[in-house]
C-alpha cells in the first residue's frame, strides 16, 4: 500500500516537472520569436525609411545637375557632391541591409545601383519604378517571413495556390 502510493506520488512528481519543463521550452522558444519579430520589424522600417531617403538623394542629385549646367559657381558644385555623397552614404546603407544571397535582394540592390548614374535633369521613370516595383516585393516578403516566421514557406506556397485558382499574381498578399 505504501509503495503504491510512493509510486503514484513519484509519477505524479515526474509528469508535473516534464510538464513544466515543456511549458518552460514553449515559452521561452515564444520569446524568441517575439524578440527576433521585433528586430526584424525594425530592420524593414529601416530599410524602407533608407529606401525612401535614397530616392529623394537620387531626384536631388538630378535636380543638382540640371542646376549645374546653368550655374557653375563653386557653391553649386558644392552642393552637387554634397547630394552625391549623400546619395551614396544611403545607398551603402542599404546595401548593408540587404541579403546578399538571395536573388530579390540582389535585383534590388542592382536596380538601386543603376540610379547613381546621372544622365539628365530628372531620373529615369522607368528606372524608378523598377526599384519601387522590387522594393515592394522585398519588403512585402521580409513582412511575410517577420509574420509567419518558420512557416513562411508554407503560408506563401498556399496563398500562391489560392491566387493562382482565382487569378491573381501577387502571392504575399
Amino acid at each position: 500500500m505504501f509503495s503504491a502510493t510512493l509510486n503514484t506520488w513519484i509519477s505524479l512528481v515526474a509528469a508535473v516537472g516534464a510538464g513544466t519543463i515543456i511549458a518552460s521550452m514553449v515559452g521561452w522558444w515564444s520569446a524568441k520569436a517575439v524578440a527576433i519579430s521585433n528586430h526584424r520589424q525594425g530592420w524593414i522600417n529601416a530599410l524602407r525609411d533608407d529606401l525612401v531617403l535614397y530616392l529623394k538623394e537620387i531626384d536631388t542629385l538630378h535636380d543638382r545637375v540640371a542646376s549645374l549646367q546653368r550655374d557653375i559657381r563653386p557653391e553649386s558644385l558644392e552642393r552637387h557632391q554634397e547630394t552625391g555623397y549623400a546619395a551614396l552614404l544611403v545607398y551603402r546603407r542599404i546595401l548593408l541591409r540587404l541579403n546578399m544571397t538571395e536573388q530579390p535582394h540582389i535585383q534590388l540592390a542592382e536596380a538601386l545601383k543603376q540610379l547613381l548614374v546621372v544622365k539628365g535633369s530628372t531620373a529615369e521613370s522607368r528606372r524608378v519604378d523598377n526599384v519601387v516595383v522590387l522594393a515592394r516585393q522585398v519588403l512585402k516578403h521580409e513582412w511575410a517571413v517577420t509574420k509567419y516566421g518558420i512557416f513562411t514557406g508554407l503560408v506563401v506556397g498556399y496563398k500562391t495556390r489560392q491566387r493562382e485558382m482565382i487569378g491573381t499574381s501577387d502571392p504575399l498578399t
